[in-house]
Order: structure tokens, then sequence, then C-alpha cells
């Protein structure tokens, strides 16, 4: 009876596969665990495959489910610039402030720290139930989701440079937090993006999404370096150099966890054509 019980489970969970790659391989180790489980007549065997079939199925349910959280991250880093400049312009503000973080004072702070909050929720999210091959996205989500909080209820000093005593202090660890969260969505794109499975050939859409995801992180590296330059120098505010490496900044991290999360099939992996089938419950009555 525990055995048909398997099957029948195995039956529901292992059909369907969600998006991303680590879905996908998990889907098909699955499927390979089943049909080894079919093959074999050792009852002890056939458990066992059973068993761990059963395990990479709900896996991949739990990889699918972290994918669609990377496409909401990214899908919010995307449109944060965009809606906060011309939210304030809506509102009336015809001029263009020097950060996104200066938002936070106009019509539109609720979204910004609406926005930063709900990241770190997604962040966090990670935390729900260990996969094994996110554990390392998990421990730095956790940074992330504290650096993300961090920004937003340490905002940025509504005069500038010209803060001081305790607005100077909260300006100051509003740009640590942002200046660390940044280094960190970096980091993601640029290394933990890019590793591959040792135990599984590197695909051509795997080798395109490396080089993309390198290039974001390049991008976020140069770009805070410019912000680096340009606090030294310190250019014209008319250029607003520092709303453009946020803006860029926040894009390219966007962009890198957009394809990490298989948005619209962008660089994604294609289907196994050789995957086996889970075998029915009919059929699993007959073993």
């Amino acid at each position: 009876m525990r055995s048909i019980r398997r099957r029948e489970a195995a039956d529901t969970l292992v059909i369907k596969s969600g998006p991303g790659g680590e879905s996908l391989r998990l889907v098909g180790a699955s499927a390979a665990a089943i049909q080894r489980a079919k093959e074999t007549d050792n009852e002890a065997e056939r458990d066992r495959h059973l068993a761990e079939g059963l395990a990479l199925a709900c896996e991949s349910q739990l990889a699918a489910a972290y994918t669609y959280l990377q496409r909401a991250v990214a899908l919010i880093a995307v449109f944060l610039p965009i809606v906060v400049v011309l939210g304030h312009y809506v509102s009336g503000g015809r001029e263009l402030l020097g950060s996104i973080s200066a938002y936070y004072y106009t019509h539109m702070g609720n979204v910004f720290v609406g926005s930063l909050c709900a990241l770190a929720v997604f962040f966090l999210s990670y935390n729900y139930r260990p996969v094994r091959s996110f554990e390392l996205d998990r421990k730095l989500s956790r940074l992330a989701c504290v650096l993300a909080v961090g920004v937003a209820v340490f905002p940025t000093a509504s005069v500038g440079e010209a803060a001081a005593g305790a607005a100077a202090v909260v300006s100051a660890l509003h740009r640590t937090f942002a200046v660390a969260l940044f280094v960190l969505l970096g980091v993601f794109a640029h290394f933990i993006f890019t590793q591959t499975s040792s135990s599984a050939p590197m695909t051509p859409e795997k080798k395109k999404r490396n080089r993309l995801y390198r290039i974001c992180g390049k991008v976020i590296f140069g770009s805070l370096a410019a912000g680096l330059a340009a606090a030294i120098l310190k250019p014209p505010s008319s250029w607003h150099v520092l709303l453009g490496v946020e803006t860029v900044c926040v894009w390219a991290f966007g962009i890198s966890w957009l394809v990490k999360g298989g948005f619209l099939g962008i660089l994604a992996d294609k289907a196994p054509t050789a995957v086996p089938s889970p075998p029915t419950l009919d059929a699993a009555r007959r073993w």
C-alpha cells in the first residue's frame, strides 16, 4: 500500500514542471529516478528510486517558486526609477531630482519605501524552505533583505550635504546600506548566477546567460565606481550623476534577475527531449 501511494504521488508531482533551468533539471532527474524504479524488479530498489523521484519533484516545485520570486524582484527593480520619476512629474514636480532616494521626500516616497520593503520580503522568502542548489542564494538573500530594509528606514538627508547632526548620521547610514546592497547585487549577478553544477554539462543557453550575468555585474561595479568618482570630483548637480548611477545599477540588477527567472523564456534552456515519462497509476499497480 505504501508503494502504491508513492507511485500515486509521483504521478501528481513529477508531470508538472515550473519555469527556470533548475526546475527543468530537477524535473528531468525526478523522471529519470522514477523510470529507474519502473525498470527494477527489486522492491527495495523500487521504493528507493520512487522516494528519490518524489523528493526531486518537490524540489523542482520549490525551485520554480524561487524563479517566480526572482521575476518579481526584477520587475520591481526595473520599474522603480521609471515609476518614481514619472509619478513625481504627474503629481506636479517638474524638476528631476538628484537620486532615486531623493524621491522619498515627494509624493512618491511611499512607493520608494514600499518597493524596498517588497524587495526585502522577496529576498527573505528565499528562506521559506531550503533547496540544496539555492543554499548560497538563501544566505546572501538574508543579507540583501537586511540591507534593503536599511535603505528604506534610513532615508537620505533632505538637504543633501548640508545635513548635520542626526540627519547626517541617518544619511550616512542610508548611503552605506545602499552601496552595500548594490555591491551584493553585483555579486549575485557576476559570481552567484554564473555558477554551474559540476555534474551537468553547461548548455549553450547557460553560456550566453553567464556572459549576460557578468556584463550586468560589471555594469553594477562600474557604475558604483563612477558614483565614487562623482562624489570626489563633484560635477554640477544639473548632470544628475547619482540618479543615473542608481538607475543603471537597478536596471542591470533587474535584467540579470529577469533572465535568471526565465522571464519570457529569454536565454532559457530548452526542455529536455528525451526525458522518460513517469508511469501511470495503473502501470504502477501492475509492478
